[in-house]
Formats: structure tokens, C-alpha cells, sequence
């Protein structure tokens, strides 16, 4: 079975087309009536509330082990702006698999290009994470329904009982609330931090299976389900459910994940000191910095990332370094240090002026443009799209890629891209070609 479908997005789209046409949302019926992007005069529902009130119908059916398909048609006289919120099951009976033929599913968020899945809300620029509440809806996206009309979508989803059928386009879901689909309190709660923080499909699959049917790891591993990184990641986020009340604190997930250490030799020791004061706290990576002491390796349960900077000399009014890479591998106490490889270090500025802002960015672009990169998968009138590979140990969360080849190309930011450790996505720009600028990760 397919473990992996990638499909092609748009990173410069309107926001409501933008969910429209990343999931292959088609509408029908007659009159055929334009999807509009402006929701201003649509009615908002939510999607379980209109079905029992028979605004809506909703018919759900298997589209394989990482994604449904639901059809949405609108049975009211006006425009509906569905909302789909986070923690929502496809479930194939009452209760928690009991007796079922086929898999039931939780529903990732509607606008998720495929291997992505949730909302990633909660990661942005700031220091640190603003706290999200996983049964919250923050901002979930709508869906525009024409009145009289359907809307077909397929939305990344993760099986939540391991060993039974995969579910086929014959096998028809009953939609519901997770609270309505399972008694566990840890169940709820997991689905709906997963679907509301965001994530890999990969990642969000480990987590539910270990969370909903006990599978270890090691078994999911045995047979290719997920890689070594996707579990560490599981493992990490099953550890911030246990020790959360009802939220999962994004910042627990954030923290202890990138460290750095600076050195330099010579007249450079006085700079590699003051940079190292100055990076404590900032983000690299999307991720607030650890500094360590040169030469030490800290204890980190994986994953986790090692900066190690030299700077060494430099042609006047240039900042000049190496960086050796290194990650965590293994999960928990078992977790050990690896190097990922070396990777030059150039800030236009002079050693002595730069400071820990200019450093953090120079940082961002050597590894990102390092360790996740792009190549041309096809190209069409006015757009190109890329394959982007992803070797770093983390969910790639935001990325920003450099349309183009010379130095004044704009920079195109793809949200929510989802892409997990050691696997590849998809993403259109306008441009002949691109290469990644700098991308940031939420620690899922």
C-alpha cells in the first residue's frame, strides 16, 4: 500500500482557494458556481453542528491508510464557510474499533498538503510558543459550499486501529467527534494537540498507534510504517501528553532541541564569547537556542541538534566559520550523538560587528540550505515545482524559498508544509527555480 502520495501545492495562492485547489476540491451540481475565496458573505457552521441539522450532508469513505474522502453538499439557500476543526474521527462503528471490518481514521486539518497533518498553529517568529489548547479550534480554516452544490475533498488522516483492514473507497465512515469515538481521556486529547499543533503524517501515525492500540515502536519500525526519526518525534510529543493537564504546551516540545556552541582560535576568542552571550535565547531553526560549552555534548533525549561553530579567518568585513552538524538518535535514555555532516559558515559582516541576530541568521540559512534542498520535479507556464528532501530530524513546519537565481529573487514562505524527517514534499513556486533560504520547525 502507498505510504507516502505527494501532491502539488501552491504557496502564493489566496487563502480559500488555496484550500481548494491543494486538495482537489471540485465542485458540482447546476448551476456550476465558482468556489469564492471571499468568505465575507458566508455563513460560518461547523461541519458536525450543520450535518445534525441537515444543512449539510456528509458522506465519508476510505481512500487508504493516510487520507479520506468526504463530500460536503450544501442543502440551504446560502454560501456555507465549513469549518472542519481539529479532532474529528472517521470512525467505521460506534466505539473504539470494536468489531469494525476496516480501520477508523482521525481527520487531519482540511488545508494539509499530504505527508502533513494539523494546523501547526501555535509556531511562529516570536520568542517562544504561545501556548495552544488542544480542544480549542484556533482559527481553523472554512470551506467554502456553494448553496445547492457539493464540494469533494481528501483529507490526510492517520488509522487509529493497527492490524485491521485499511478501508477502501467502498467503505463508507460515520463522522464524529473524538470525545463521541473513544472513552480515553489520553485518545481525546492526542488527536486533537496532533491535528491542532501540526506535525508529519508519519509522526502523527506513531503517536496514534502507541497512544490507541499499544503497538511499540520497534514493531512499527520492523515494518517500515516509520522511520527512526518519526519515532523519536512520537516519543517526544507522548511525553509532553503525559505531563500536560488539557493542553499540550508547545513550548515543551520546543525546548532542549537545538544547541550551540561557539570557538574560535586567537583574536577571534573574545568575538566567539560575546556571539555565544548574545545567541542564548534567540531561535535557530525556528527553535530557541541552547548554548553550550565548546568541546561538551549535552544530554538530550532525541531528537535533538548540535551546532558546533568555528570561526576561523576571513577576507576583511566577513564573517567566516565551519559548523559541524550533529543529532540525536534512539529514543529516551538511549538517545546518542551522530554526526550529520559539516557545512560552511559566510555573514557579510565583520566578526566584530556582527551580532547574535545577524549569527542566528546565518545559522538558519547554512543548515536549512545544508540539509533540506530542492530539486526541479516538472515545470508549467509561469511556475515550477520542487521536490523538496528533508534530512534534518525534525517536521519541517514553515519554509522560505529563494525564487530564483539572483541575488535580489523574492523569498516565497510555504506554511504549514508538514514534511517529516527523511521524507520529500511537494511545493510550486512562480519562478524557473528555487533553493531553500531558511526554514523553520516547531519540535513535532
Amino acid at each position: 500500500m502507498l505510504w507516502r502520495h505527494l501532491c502539488l501545492v501552491r504557496a502564493t495562492m489566496a487563502a480559500g482557494l488555496l484550500t481548494s485547489l491543494m486538495l482537489g476540491v471540485s465542485a458540482g451540481g447546476e448551476p456550476r458556481e465558482p468556489i469564492p475565496g471571499d468568505e465575507s458573505d458566508a455563513e460560518t457552521v461547523k461541519v458536525l453542528e450543520a450535518q445534525k441539522a441537515g444543512t449539510l450532508a456528509v458522506e465519508v469513505r476510505g481512500q487508504g491508510e493516510d487520507r479520506v474522502r468526504v463530500t460536503l453538499k450544501n442543502n440551504s439557500t446560502k454560501r456555507l464557510n465549513v469549518v472542519i476543526p481539529p479532532g474529528l474521527v472517521a470512525s467505521s462503528v460506534t466505539g473504539q474499533g470494536a468489531g469494525a471490518a476496516f480501520q477508523s481514521m482521525g481527520l487531519s486539518a482540511v488545508p494539509n498538503r499530504s505527508g502533513g497533518f494539523g494546523l501547526f498553529a501555535g509556531n511562529n517568529k516570536q520568542p517562544g510558543f504561545r501556548s495552544v489548547a488542544a480542544s480549542d479550534s484556533p482559527d481553523s480554516p472554512g470551506l467554502i459550499v456553494p448553496a445547492g452544490q457539493k464540494v469533494d475533498l481528501e483529507i490526510p488522516s492517520v488509522c487509529l486501529n493497527f492490524g485491521i483492514a485499511t478501508p477502501t473507497p467502498k467503505d463508507r465512515f460515520r463522522l464524529v467527534d473524538v470525545d463521541d469515538y473513544s472513552k480515553d481521556v489520553r485518545v481525546r486529547k492526542a488527536l486533537r494537540a496532533l491535528a491542532t499543533l501540526g506535525t508529519s503524517q508519519g509522526t502523527a501515525q506513531a503517536a496514534m498507534w502507541r497512544v490507541c492500540n499499544n503497538v511499540p515502536f520497534e514493531v512499527m519500525l520492523s515494518r517500515q510504517k516509520v522511520n527512526a526519526y518519526e519515532v523519536a518525534l512520537a516519543s517526544r510529543f507522548l511525553d509532553a501528553l503525559d505531563q500536560s493537564a488539557d493542553t499540550v504546551d508547545p513550548a515543551y516540545l520546543s525546548e532542549a532541541r537545538v544547541f550551540v556552541s561557539l570557538e574560535a582560535d586567537g583574536a577571534l576568542a573574545k568575538d566567539a564569547r560575546r556571539l555565544a552571550t548574545a545567541l542564548e535565547g534567540l531561535h535557530v531553526l525556528g527553535l530557541p537556542v541552547r548554548v553550550i560549552p565548546s568541546g561538551e555534548f549535552p544530554k538530550a533525549a532525541a531528537p535533538a541538534l548540535h551546532l558546533g561553530v568555528k570561526l576561523v579567518g576571513g577576507q576583511s568585513g566577513e564573517t567566516r566559520g565551519r559548523i559541524t552538524v550533529q543529532a540525536t538518535s534512539g529514543v529516551g535514555e538511549a538517545a546518542e550523538w551522530s554526526s550529520l555532516g559539516q557545512v560552511p559558515l559566510k555573514d557579510v559582516s565583520a566578526v566584530s560587528i556582527l551580532d547574535g541576530s545577524s549569527l542566528a541568521r546565518a545559522l538558519d540559512h547554512a543548515v536549512s540550505s545544508a540539509f533540506v534542498t530542492t530539486r526541479i520535479a516538472r515545470r508549467s507556464t509561469g511556475s515550477t515545482t520542487l521536490k523538496i528532501e528533508n534530512r534534518l530530524p525534525f517536521t519541517l513546519a514553515n519554509v522560505t524559498i529563494k525564487a530564483g537565481g539572483s541575488s535580489g529573487a523574492p523569498l516565497v514562505t510555504v506554511p504549514a508544509l508538514g514534511v517529516g524527517p527523511g521524507r520529500s514534499g511537494l511545493a510550486t513556486i512562480p519562478a524557473a527555480n528555487g533553493s531553500i533560504d531558511r526554514v523553520e520547525l516547531n519540535g513535532l
